[in-house]
């Protein structure tokens, strides 16, 4: 919540609330930040942080600096810096000026400022001139209508607005004339209660730059909160780092957190809590890299692993699913399904599989020297036909047929056949070993077929 404080140092202090709250305190430090890098103020006479409140002078913050701080924050989405770093040069290539031509027609604002100029090397410094004439105005409309900018968070005609009536964030702004009276108490708009800000306009600088933007809701003192999105905001997969990254802090492990998540495809945003029970399992992964596949399922349809996998461990879904259908694939995935069995693992409840797997992969690789590989391949499908079907007891009987075929004594079958579905993790280590190991990883764009 927000309140204006009188006869002190700032005169405006903000209290962490819900996400809005604090995802605007998030932004207000890095644009606090950024002017006391670039030596505009002191950073004590720009904002103060006590536990879960910043004061901070309301004048300080401007249109014009607001403006340039989305310009540098935001570099590599607006157009004309892309220019400006390619016109740095003496000399261009041809992938160099088709670049800057496209960058001069990329949005309605550079059309119009820069007209029909196309760039050439004799025009380098008319384009340079322009850009600095008309910054400000090139980055507002950028930004404000940038789809993975403002437009992404806001309702685009309420940058710099004063507070509202109707909160400016995308999904809490709704459109008076037509829904003002249903949203209301007695179909009174009156009674209609909505909280916005001017500082929500800075929102967007708290969420990962990522085409599916997160917010760590995580406000047990905002130096926690800060700290935490930041180190996702500049993420290349801020999905892995929120997930594996943040896994060793202490102070992320000590109570289930909220996650907002914003997707540009989307007008809402999305909101998910991560238990302790699954930061637990978060905590026991070793190797979240392994998990990235972009796996073909056909033309039209592709799964991401990374994704599923994360959903799953959040609503403690098993794997089975996702075992098996790499299990099938004619592409070689041992060490991805390696990497899910472990986590699958410790979605089924820990430790207490582990030394029948090792003896699982122990009793497979003794097959392979046993037995020809096209037997051992042959078995192999079987086996894999047998448990994506849920024919348990047909897998239990290939075991034995195997084991008889081989010489190899199997002493990890016990638990199958005492029970099976708390012990699948055995049996796809047993299946998964019956290859020939890779040490990379198998991500990346694999077809299914």
């Amino acid at each position: 919540m927000k309140s204006i404080i009188e006869n002190e140092k700032f005169n405006t202090r903000m209290e962490t609330f819900d996400w809005r709250y604090n995802a605007s305190i998030v932004g207000l430090i890095k644009y606090f930040d950024y002017l006391a890098a670039k030596g505009d103020e002191a950073e004590s006479d720009l904002y103060e942080i006590d536990d879960d409140v910043i004061s901070y002078n309301s004048e300080k913050i401007t249109e014009d600096r607001y403006l340039l701080f989305a310009e540098y924050y935001f570099e590599s989405a607006m157009h004309h810096r892309v220019i400006e770093q390619i016109l740095k040069s003496s000399e261009f290539t041809d992938d160099q000026i088709k670049l800057v031509n496209d960058k001069l027609t990329a949005n309605a604002i550079m059309k119009k400022v820069f007209g029909e100029i196309k760039f050439s090397k004799e025009n380098k410094d008319i384009i340079l001139r322009k850009i600095n004439e008309n910054r400000l105005l090139l980055i507002k409309e950028t930004y404000r209508r940038g789809q993975s900018l403002y437009a992404n968070f806001a309702n685009v005609n309420s940058l710099f607005a004063e507070e509202g009536s109707i909160c400016r964030i995308q999904n809490y702004n709704i459109d008076i004339p037509k829904k003002g009276k249903s949203i209301s108490y007695n179909w009174d708009f009156k009674t209609y209660k909505a909280e916005d800000e001017k500082e929500f306009d800075f929102i967007p600088f708290a969420f990962s730059k990522s085409y599916e933007g997160f917010f760590m809701n995580n406000n047990y003192s905002i130096k926690q909160l800060f700290d935490t999105n930041n180190l996702i905001s500049d993420s290349d997969n801020p999905r892995s780092t929120l997930f594996c990254d943040l896994k060793n802090s202490s102070g992320f492990i000590d109570f289930d957190v909220e996650v907002i998540i914003k997707n540009r495809d989307d007008d809402y945003f999305e909101t998910l809590y991560i238990r302790k029970d699954a930061i637990k399992i978060f905590m026991g992964i070793e190797n979240y890299k392994a998990i990235k596949i972009k796996y073909k399922v056909n033309d039209n349809y592709y799964m991401y692993f990374e994704k599923i996998v994360t959903d799953n461990i959040l609503n403690n879904i098993k794997l089975d699913a996702l075992i098996e259908i790499l299990l099938k694939s004619k592409s070689n995935y041992t060490y991805n399904i390696k990497t899910l069995i472990k986590i699958n693992k410790l979605i089924y409840g820990g430790d207490k599989m582990d030394k029948q797997m090792k003896s699982a992969y122990g009793s497979a690789k003794r097959v392979m020297k046993a037995i020809p590989e096209n037997k051992v391949n042959s078995y192999k499908q079987k086996l894999i036909s047998a448990i994506t079907f849920k024919d348990y007891e047909r897998f239990c009987e290939i075991l034995l047929q195997l084991s008889s075929y081989s010489g190899v004594i199997f002493d990890f079958a016990y638990d199958l056949f005492e029970d099976f579905d708390e012990n699948k993790n055995i049996a796809y280590t047993f299946i998964n070993a019956l290859n020939n190991e890779s040490n990379k990883d198998n991500g990346g764009d694999k077809d299914g077929k």
